[in-house]
């Protein structure tokens, strides 16, 4: 599938940068579950940055001073997928935004 799985070793740790789930890989290391360049560069495709420092979405007429912002209203808005599951419960959020608050407010951290 889109999904890069990588195995769970019920930690249940999120990455502070990105508060993504995160597990062991096979080498031990700590690797983002979550990772979906197809989507980013998607989502890139769809949003730019005017001389004046704004970002502007392609499909509509959202604009907004921060880059983050603006990725996770294309990805909300104009973009469509299965979604993403929780690695604690398996809840399955329509967005990765969706999924960092559903493992916050549900305490899976």
């Amino acid at each position: 599938g889109n999904y890069e799985e990588g195995y769970d070793d019920g930690s249940g740790m999120i990455d502070p940068n990105t508060g993504m789930p995160i597990a062991a890989g096979a080498d031990g290391n700590k690797v983002l579950v979550d990772q979906h360049p197809e989507l980013d560069e998607q989502i890139k495709s769809l949003m730019s940055r005017t001389p004046m420092g704004m970002y502007c979405c392609h499909k509509c007429d959202y604009q907004t001073q921060h880059q983050a912002v603006m990725k996770d209203h294309v990805e909300a808005k104009h973009t469509s997928g299965p979604g993403f599951n929780c690695l604690v419960c398996f809840r399955l959020c329509p967005t990765r935004k969706a999924l960092k608050m559903h493992i916050y407010r549900s305490k899976h951290y």
